[in-house]
């Protein structure tokens, strides 16, 4: 049986298969969970807290003209401004993304500091 003790953010896991991210420090601010990676096929979000967390990429699409041109630009969400966030509800509330999941993901929670979050990341279709 492994056990392990994590304060901040560590990759357990194979580069070949799954990893799995562990906070303990989620706080009202976006910070990010994950890196990008071209070979993952899913993501899983898990809330173990009692805190609501948000979930969302680091980029998103904008329209920055007419007609339409769409382009990649920098999300920063906050608890006011909660476009292109996925809800985490508390007490084991989660999410799993799959498809074009590769990007980069952040988080922040709705309030307090020290919350918790579980991140599954595979390479498994």
């Amino acid at each position: 049986m492994l056990v392990a003790q994590i304060n901040s953010s560590s990759a357990i896991g194979p580069t070949s298969g799954g990893k799995l991210y562990a906070f303990n420090n989620i706080s009202t601010t976006p910070s990010q969970i994950c890196p990008a990676s071209p070979q993952r096929a899913s993501i899983t979000f898990i809330n173990p807290g009692s805190t609501v967390i948000f979930i969302a990429p680091t980029v998103a699409q904008a329209i920055n003209s007419i007609p339409a041109s769409i382009s990649n630009v920098t999300l920063t969400p906050n608890t006011s401004a909660l476009g292109g966030c996925f809800i985490l509800p508390p007490n084991g509330g989660s999410l799993t993304l799959t498809g074009e999941c590769q990007g980069t993901y952040q988080a922040f929670s709705a309030s307090g500091t020290g919350n918790p979050l579980t991140v599954v990341d595979s390479n498994v279709p």
